[in-house]
């Protein structure tokens, strides 16, 4: 059975990823850490706040670093949720 996850949490991990990551919209890192929560509740692995924020830290790494050098502009705009699938890591197919 799935646990509810403590709201203050996510808050909380939310601000202090947000701080790491400025560069990304608040929504963005709102919905990696709330995800991040959901996917390792749903592995059946003991969900804890630091666990969570590890793992929504190292993906919003990923995201951050493959941003090509050449459209930081572009692509940062995308990543609002407007112009991408999912967390904003996949563009659409034209």
């Amino acid at each position: 059975m799935l646990q509810t996850f403590p709201v203050q949490d996510l808050r909380r991990i939310s601000a202090r990823l947000h701080n790491e990551f400025s560069a990304l919209p608040h929504r963005c890192v709102e919905r990696c850490v709330s995800d991040t929560w959901n996917c390792v509740e749903h592995l059946g692995i003991t969900v804890t706040p630091h666990l969570v924020e590890r793992v929504a830290r190292e993906h919003l790494e990923a995201m951050v670093n493959s941003v090509p050098p050449s459209q930081p502009e572009t692509v940062m705009s995308r990543l609002s949720g407007k112009s991408l699938t999912g967390y904003g890591a996949v563009p659409k197919p034209r």
